[in-house]
């Protein structure tokens, strides 16, 4: 081989490699403007203790009887999932937690989608946020409700974990009056730390070939009696830690069964649960109506209680104190006392059976469950419109 034949063979080999590199370059910028994201798309918030990241994208693998699924969920940039509101018309707020974002359910198959739907004219935007309680939808609504000018407000409560959601914030006690009183809260060290390392450096190419051939079965259960128990001891527990203990969160993400409303509800803990809500959403409504902004509150059923294929779901026999549907009778009568307009989910979904819900221990509604609660909202809704 000569030496000019040699220095064309590695010039070929250097433009080979370059063109790969700049190939690898272009493939992670597309993958940043226009793939699936970091994964990351909440940061903590000294006051609402969490708040989504504007432009924050993930996928969301999901279960289901044909395989996995992948989920787009992605943030605007106002924080909002869909699209961003536009001028003129009059517009809704749906306000609550991940029932309400639905990272489950591809955009277009939300609540928020059907429901816009079948309102004419009328835009609805999501403000929906994973692990959200109604002390957070109250504070989110004061920081940015204003702004964004809704003409009628929808509440969406989960009879599944709403009322430890509010105990696990820590933001509000009850007051001498039934009202509730901001509590001085503060975020645990290890709570702050571990959402600072969720941010990693990995990127956005090897996350999504790591992607590709990932699969999500349906979650087993265990034992249900022993789920049961445990879920009872947990809310009793977080009920005492927070009438007792320093107003510390130490955790935003592990929400449990309300079962203390169902196994107990004549029980300390289920008697501070029932209060606190009514106070939050006493002081919501009145906020709302300052504002002067019309709404009502949609209660979500527990998938433990309307969900019939649902793997845990307590017996009479062994829960002598059983109430059925606890968690979901304790919202209605909350909402009611509140001075809420109230609209009761229980029906519609039941009708569907199971599916009107996720698989497995999934709690969330599938995109047939938001379906028919759209069907159900969209005449009061348009009442609350004027139309």
């Amino acid at each position: 081989m000569t030496h000019a034949t040699a220095n064309r063979g590695r010039a070929r080999l250097l433009a080979v490699a370059l063109g790969l590199i700049l190939a690898l370059l272009a493939a992670e910028g597309l993958l940043r403007l226009a793939g699936p994201g970091d994964g990351v798309c909440y940061r903590l918030d000294p006051e609402l203790l969490h708040d989504a990241v504007p432009g924050g994208r993930r996928t969301q693998l999901m279960p289901s009887s044909l395989g996995t699924r992948r989920v787009e969920v992605a943030f605007n940039a106002l924080g909002l999932r869909g699209p961003l509101p536009r001028e003129g018309g009059p517009r809704v707020l749906l306000l609550g937690d991940s029932l309400v974002l639905a990272g489950n359910t591809s955009e277009p198959e939300t609540l928020r989608a059907r429901l816009e739907a079948q309102l004419e004219g009328v835009q609805v935007l999501n403000a929906g946020r994973e692990s959200y309680g109604p002390d957070q939808s109250l504070l989110w609504l004061r920081r940015h409700g204003a702004a964004l000018r809704p003409d009628a407000v929808v509440l969406v409560l989960c009879a599944h974990n709403d009322f430890g959601d509010l105990i696990r914030n820590r933001l509000f006690e009850v007051g001498r009056d039934g009202d509730a009183e901001r509590a001085r809260t503060a975020l645990a060290p290890q709570l702050v730390e571990r959402f600072g390392r969720r941010r990693g450096s990995r990127s956005a190419l090897l996350r999504w070939l790591s992607g590709l051939g990932a699969e999500v079965s349906v979650e087993d259960a265990p034992d249900p009696e022993r789920l049961l128990v445990a879920w009872l001891e947990a809310s009793r527990a977080q009920v005492a830690d927070a009438l007792t203990g320093p107003p510390v969160v130490v955790d935003l993400e592990q929400d449990t069964y309300d079962a203390d409303l169902a196994l107990d509800p004549n029980g300390a803990s289920a008697a501070h649960k029932r209060a606190l809500m009514t106070a939050v959403l006493r002081t919501l409504r009145a906020d709302l109506e300052a504002l002067g902004v019309p709404a009502l509150a949609a209660v979500v059923p527990s998938a433990v209680d309307a969900n019939p294929s649902y793997p845990v779901r307590p017996v009479a026999g062994t829960w002598p104190e059983l109430v059925p549907n606890g968690p979901e009778l304790s919202l209605l009568r909350c909402a009611d006392a509140a001075g809420w307009a109230v609209v009761d989910l229980t029906g519609p979904l039941e009708a569907l059976g199971s599916k009107a819900f996720e698989l497995g221990l999934d709690f969330h509604w599938s995109a047939a469950g938001q379906d028919a609660a759209a069907a159900v909202l969209a005449p009061r809704v348009a009442g609350l419109l004027g139309g």
